[in-house]
């Protein structure tokens, strides 16, 4: 591919030189055929480039859908360590919560462990002998049997109580123990988890690398063509330049000396003081217009000095309003100073509107026949033409009888 270009951007040079040395001489028909063929091939070798360049395209795309791919498994990756976070978040409330509820219980345990004790020094104390001696003093055989049962209810109560105690503290050492483990086997996930993370990072770098590298094989290819496509322009421009040169006596009003604004085209549209619904007869000019008028060059129609450049607009279509340049959309005014026309000597000042692009700037001197700009349809302008306005010791005047 590089190859390809090396010779085309070659044989361009060389054509380039070719052609500056043939427009000092009248072009015959064949030279102009010949001109336009080679303009066709250069055309011809700019679409295999820009097939290239579609095809890197492509490559392109398919490195953007893995990256996609790969950035949304590492945002599933997020949302699953988020996950974790809140599940750990979870077992430390829960974890605090049964270390609360613990410590509730260890005290009220130990409360009965004092009730408790108390209760038996009650006991040693009222009897310091045995349980047998408090049996013994029963006054009889049933209030013997009463005491035996009281004595056996209160060991058995205490025994109850410690063993139920203890298995609740049993319970929530248990359930401490349990959500330890799931707050190890979280940080666990979450390390693992970490692990991917880094690994996916690594995939999406390598990704972007291959992706950066085609864009800029893609950039290259781009420039190339860019350079193809400026030197085919060049080569029009310079074989419509060297075609209009020769018809420039044709379009010269032989009375003024006027030069018509834009070649091989003589369609008015709309006349000066046209009263359609468009202009409701306040139109200052005269509005050039027809077939593949688009981006026609607009030329000076005498020697002048530029006194105005509006370039602000790009709405290059058509409209039904003012949008910009006061209506002219980007425009030029140009005076052309002091002129004998009919044997009455007047300064003349002309505007030239609606151009897709000026290509002059404030202030340049102009010769007659000079390309100004482009026709387009900018401003206030309901398709392609040129208007083109002329004032006459500053005010306006039909331009079209300056003409024909």
């Amino acid at each position: 591919m590089k190859k390809t270009l090396k010779r085309v951007i070659t044989f361009v040079l060389c054509f380039s030189i070719a052609i500056t040395a043939l427009s000092v001489v009248a072009l015959t028909q064949s030279e102009k055929n010949n001109l336009q063929n080679d303009i066709a091939n250069l055309k011809e070798q700019a679409s295999d480039i820009q097939a290239e360049i579609n095809k890197l395209k492509t490559e392109k795309a398919d490195q953007a859908a893995i990256l996609a791919a790969i950035r949304k498994k590492i945002a599933n990756t997020q949302a699953q360590i988020d996950r974790c976070n809140q599940e750990i978040n979870s077992i430390n409330t829960k974890i605090a919560d049964n270390n609360k509820a613990i410590a509730e219980k260890e005290s009220e345990i130990e409360a009965d462990k004092t009730a408790f004790k108390k209760r038996i020094r009650a006991l040693y104390m009222s009897n310091s002998e045995s349980n047998i001696q408090i049996l013994l003093g029963a006054e009889d055989f049933s209030n013997f049997l009463q005491l035996m049962q009281l004595t056996s209810s209160i060991s058995a109560h205490d025994k109850r109580l410690m063993d139920d105690l203890k298995a609740e503290i049993d319970v929530l050492n248990e359930k401490n123990k349990e959500n330890e483990e799931l707050l190890n086997d979280q940080i666990s996930i979450k390390s693992t988890i970490d692990e991917q993370q880094k690994e996916l990072e690594a995939q999406e770098n390598e990704a972007a690398s291959i992706y950066n590298d085609i864009a800029a094989e893609q950039n290259d290819q781009q420039k190339d063509l860019n350079a193809v496509n400026a030197e085919i322009k060049k080569l029009q421009k310079k074989l419509e330049d060297d075609i209009a040169n020769k018809q420039y006596a044709s379009f010269i009003n032989p009375n003024t000396g006027l030069q018509w604004p834009v070649s091989g085209h003589y369609y008015i549209s709309a006349h000066f003081k046209s009263n359609d619904k468009v202009h409701k007869g306040k139109h200052n000019g005269m509005d050039i217009a027809g077939g593949n008028i688009a981006g026609q060059p607009i030329r000076a129609a005498a020697d002048g000095y530029v006194d105005l450049v509006y370039n602000g607009c790009s709405h290059n279509y058509k409209k039904y309003g003012n949008c910009c340049g006061n209506g002219y959309g980007n425009y030029c005014v140009v005076n052309h100073g002091s002129l004998k026309i009919n044997g009455q000597t007047s300064n003349y000042v002309a505007y030239y509107a609606h151009a897709s692009k000026i290509i002059v700037s404030k202030g340049q001197y102009v010769k007659q026949g000079q390309i100004l700009g482009y026709v387009g349809t900018t401003g206030w302008s309901t398709g392609y033409h040129l208007h083109f306005g002329m004032l006459k010791n500053g005010g306006w005047i039909n331009p079209y009888p300056l003409f024909f």
